[in-house]
Parts: C-alpha cells; sequence; structure tokens
C-alpha cells in the first residue's frame, strides 16, 4: 500500500514522526506536510500557482502552504497515486466542532477530493502515549473491517488524558457542545480569543461522548457541503405554498 503522509502541526512535529515509525508495517510511507504550523487552516488553498516546496530526505518533502497544499501537491506533483493519505497525529483532539476548522481533518478532505482514501489521527493536546502505544491496535481494526473508503473521511481520536490506556474502540457520530466564546484586549491593543464549554449532557455513541468516557473514537465525515435532508425539506415548504 503506498501512504502519504501529511498533517497541519509541520513536517517535523512530534505526531507525524510517531506515524512516519508505525507506518512502515502497512505500506511505503512518503511524507508531504506544510512547513510550519499550520492548525485551523481547514481544508484551504494557498499553493494556488506557485510556492517553494523542499526535500528533507528521501521521501520526506515539506511544503510552503496548507495541509491542503501538501496533500494535493503530493498527489499532483509528486505523482505518488497514493493508496491512502493519513494525516496527522495533531496534538490536540478533533472533534464535535472543531472538525470544521481542523487542517488535520482538511488534508483528508483534500484527498478525497482526488478520491483517495483517508484518515486523521489526533490525540489530546501533548499526550501522545496512547497514540504510540494503541496505534496499531486501531489501524488493524479499521482494516480488519474495510473500513477505508473515498466517500467519507475516518476521524480517530485517541484516549484523552484523563485516561491511562483506552477502553476500547468506538464508531461515533459528531456531537457538538455549547460555548461561550469571548476576547481578552492585550495592552498592546491586541486581542485573545477564549471560549468557555457550556453545561452539557455527553450523547452516547457520539466523538464527546467517547472522548469523556475513556474511549477511542472513529468518526466517519463526508466531503462538500451537500445536505442530504435540505433540498426535500425545502421543496416540501415551497409546494405547501402553492
Amino acid at each position: 500500500m503506498k501512504i502519504l503522509l501529511t498533517n497541519d502541526d509541520g513536517y517535523d512535529a512530534i505526531g507525524i514522526r510517531i506515524l512516519q515509525k508505525k507506518l512502515q508495517k502497512y505500506g511505503d510511507v512518503t511524507l508531504v506536510a506544510p512547513h510550519s504550523h499550520m492548525s485551523g487552516a481547514s481544508v484551504s488553498r494557498q499553493f494556488w500557482n506557485e510556492s517553494k516546496v523542499y526535500k528533507h530526505a528521501d521521501k520526506v518533502y515539506s511544503v510552503v502552504g496548507t495541509p491542503a497544499d501538501a496533500v494535493h501537491f503530493g498527489i499532483f506533483g509528486l505523482n505518488l497515486a497514493p493508496d491512502l493519505v493519513v494525516s496527522g497525529i495533531n496534538c490536540g483532539l478533533n472533534i464535535g466542532i472543531d472538525t470544521i476548522y481542523s487542517g488535520t481533518v482538511g488534508a483528508g478532505m483534500e484527498a478525497l477530493k482526488a478520491k483517495v482514501k483517508a484518515v486523521a489521527f489526533s490525540c489530546d493536546w501533548d499526550y501522545f502515549e496512547p497514540a504510540e502505544r494503541e496505534f496499531d491496535d486501531v489501524m488493524d481494526f479499521i482494516l480488519r473491517y474495510d473500513l477505508l473508503t473515498n466517500k467519507y473521511l475516518l476521524n480517530v481520536n485517541f484516549v484523552t488524558k484523563k485516561f491511562s490506556a483506552a477502553k476500547g474502540i468506538l464508531l461515533t457520530d459528531l456531537a457538538f457542545r455549547p460555548m461561550q466564546h469571548y476576547y481578552i484586549e492585550e495592552a498592546d491593543g491586541s486581542y485573545k480569543t477564549r471560549r468557555v464549554f457550556l453545561p452539557y449532557d455527553f450523547i452516547p455513541e457520539t466523538d464527546l461522548w467517547a472522548a469523556e468516557y475513556g474511549y477511542t473514537s472513529i468518526t466517519p465525515l463526508k466531503l462538500g457541503n451537500r445536505t442530504f435532508t435540505g433540498l426535500s425539506e425545502m421543496r416540501k415548504r415551497v409546494n405547501r405554498h402553492e
């Protein structure tokens, strides 16, 4: 299996180096990642016409651009023809509403756009131990049950730092936790953004529930903005008024 490895924390980040080693048993790995930290880039692109690309070693490249740029260059610039794009391991969970901002997830979406299977891995902030210890279990689970597809992204979040080990692997849906946002003005006139999570009843079989109760979650995420119910709902409303 030919694997294109990327992330949004930069080509020399801890998480991607862990994956680079772990993935060797699963296939031929080429690392193509952003040259610098690009968290929160989602599936945005900077590299439309021209950018710098650095080759650091055999099968190790960095791109001055976003995670989506790195994936796009790996597929169409290096002509890798990967069987699988793997993104991560992100330093910080990518669950709930954060998945729409995540560059880790965005890299996987760029792969899906090219009809390449993709999986994104994330861990709790600065807590790579479960990912290092349990990665093979999760990857073997994905392969055993033939979960990889180019129709949706597999978004994997390892167990949080509240737990020394995962209680198991759960297939989950997204959940959205309410939060309050605010800004703090600094002395120099700049602003820092902050958020506070509001009281919330965790919904079973969701990614937030899994994180709260000690499980590794695998959540399918769709590509693009298509809604499977919105069109029919709008047509019903129009028809009711005719």
